[in-house]
């Protein structure tokens, strides 16, 4: 941002608004920005429209404070990044046409500061950000209060051992709050008919089995299992042993890790006979950004449901917009090199940019081990930034966002893994500077109002190999139904125990899917596929190695994907 002259005048007039009239106290950051706005919109030199214009920010700032979507004010001191949120968030509301019913602070930000044109976009820049998972802010669940908080304390890769009972609490409270609020789980009203009664599924604790044989129940918990081998369902207030031997399975993969709901009847041998298994039902993000709209999940900001009508009607604007999603894109490869140049040829050629490309691991066809493959790394990306550099209508346009791959350095189980280190990426950063954004795994791309997951792992050969129960009758095209409607339904990335797929306990919140994201992608070996599920777009975009050179293309404005493929030769 560059300097600007701030005038005595203008800084009176600023302080009198923010410090005398609104009790604010501003860093000199933020002195900075709001001189910045105005000589951007061309009111440096109309000091009869300052006080409109400082007036709309600091009431910005004040509103969201009261909603709860705090964006960075601390101890009455505005700083620029919360200045910024505001800007962005009047500017949504005015540039959508007063979508959702735009507040009388975006009416006067369009009046005093931001006066789009007509047929002027929004720039999609500015609402793109690239998420990694350990820069996710820590909201817990209160289940005794139904509200998420963030936490004061800050997670560590190394915490106390109380943390593996508590990430797991937090998972299980999460979901059974979920449960609650479904339609079949609400308990009925006293004046109800007989049949709404009868209707009603009520869950039942562990503690409460006690004395009860002979009687049927519905439990909800985590599968496990026991010191002796035998499956174990546990709730927040005990466990119980589980007789799966004539349980039918509903839709979906059941793995041990997983929170199911159990039906069956509470035997002599104080055991539940299983009759039907089944997932809890999932919440949309429609429903639960009704009641959590306020928490900021991300890190970048609260968006209320009013802003998030202004940001759909911007995506609209941009239709024709596009993310290129590649997975196992082997660097060291030169046949994979030379088809990556081919689709990048092909995209300049046909005149269409993508606005970004996530290239997904393994970035390198022999998994690392150490030794020369540390220098091997360090030339197949040097390759990969003169290669994009020799195309500067990407360089200009596009972002590209790296996600390393199971077998990428430096190897771990644990999960989120972080980004590539440095040493590795030196080159491609000082050849594509802020347009490379060097990724977790998971991590999250937030454009406008849309929250994307991208995650590289094999999780349906994982999932599959620790199937407890699985329908008969399932067929090919069912497994990826089964595996997506799984994950969602569990609002989860990892349903599975720690000895499949250990999780840092602290960190575990950056592999929840609750709310709902808006798409998925799971980048994995497994054949490419897509399907929408309560809402949720989800797809894989394959491998582009061997034989099949493809990806896949997603349009954010209409939640559209396009497979895409290069012609054999």
């Amino acid at each position: 941002m560059p300097d600007v002259a701030i005038s005595p005048a203008l800084r009176r007039t600023i302080l009198r608004v923010f410090t005398k009239k609104h009790n604010l106290q501003l860093h000199s950051s933020a002195v900075a920005f709001i001189a910045h706005t105005l000589d951007s919109h061309g009111l440096i030199d109309q000091p009869e429209e300052w006080d409109d214009a400082i007036e709309a920010l600091a009431t910005g700032i004040l509103e969201a404070e009261a909603s709860g979507a705090d964006p960075g004010v601390s101890s009455s001191v505005v700083t620029q990044e919360a200045l910024k949120h505001v800007y962005d968030q009047l500017c949504m509301a005015d540039s959508a046409g007063g979508a959702a019913g735009a507040s009388t602070t975006a009416t006067t930000i369009s009046q005093a500061i931001h006066d789009l044109t007509e047929g002027e976009r929004p720039n999609p820049d500015r609402y793109f950000h690239v998420i990694n998972a350990f820069d996710m802010p820590r909201v817990v669940f209160d289940p005794q209060r139904k509200v998420f908080e963030r936490s004061s304390v800050r997670p560590t890769i190394l915490p106390a051992a109380s943390a593996k009972s508590a990430y797991l609490r937090q998972r299980l409270s999460i979901v059974r709050s979920a449960i609650q609020r479904n339609e079949n789980f609400c308990p009925p009203l006293a004046v109800g008919q007989g049949r709404q009664r009868d209707s009603f599924m009520k869950l039942t604790s562990t503690k409460n089995l006690l004395g009860r044989q002979g009687q049927r129940f519905l439990l909800f918990g985590m599968l496990s299992t026991s010191h002796d081998g035998r499956y174990v369902l546990e709730d927040a207030d005990g466990s119980v042993g589980l007789d799966l031997q004539d349980a039918i399975p509903g839709e979906g993969i059941f793995t041990e890790g997983a929170m199911i709901l159990v039906e069956g009847e509470y035997t002599d041998e104080e055991r539940i006979k299983v009759f039907a298994l089944g997932h809890p039902p999932s919440e949309t993000r429609k429903q639960a950004r009704q009641l959590y709209a306020h928490i900021d999940m991300l890190g970048i900001g609260a968006i209320s449901s009013r802003d998030e009508e202004a940001l759909r009607a911007h995506e609209q604007m941009h239709d024709d917009l596009c993310i290129v999603v590649i997975s196992d894109l082997h660097l060291d490869h030169p046949k994979t090199m030379a088809n990556f140049k081919l689709m990048l040829q092909g995209y300049v050629d046909a005149d269409f940019i993508p606005f970004a490309f996530v290239l997904c691991g393994n970035f390198s066809s022999s998994p690392w081990t150490g030794g020369d493959m540390l220098k091997r790394y360090q030339t197949a990306f040097g390759n990969l930034a003169d290669l994009i550099g020799g195309f500067p209508e990407l360089l200009r346009s596009s972002h590209f966002v790296l996600v390393p791959g199971p077998t990428d350095p430096f190897v771990t189980p644990l999960m989120p893994r972080p980004a590539l280190p440095e040493i590795l990426t030196t080159k491609l950063k000082a050849k594509l500077g802020a347009r490379v954004h060097f990724a977790s795994n998971p991590c999250r791309i937030a454009y406008f109002g849309q929250e994307i997951v991208v995650y590289r792992d094999g999780i349906m050969a994982r999932m599959l190999r620790n199937s407890v129960r699985l329908k008969e009758e399932a067929r090919e095209g069912d497994l990826k139904k089964f595996l997506v409607s799984t994950l969602l339904d569990q609002a989860h990335l990892c349903p599975l125990p720690q000895t499949v797929r250990p999780v840092l306990w602290e960190h575990d919140h950056a592999l929840r899917l609750y709310p709902m994201p808006t798409a998925l992608v799971l980048a994995d070996t497994y054949d490419r596929f897509e399907l929408t599920y309560e809402g949720c777009h989800v797809f894989n975009p394959g491998s582009f190695r061997g034989s099949s050179f493809g990806w896949s293309t997603y349009y954010p404005a209409s939640g559209r994907m396009e497979r895409s493929e290069l012609p054999q030769v």
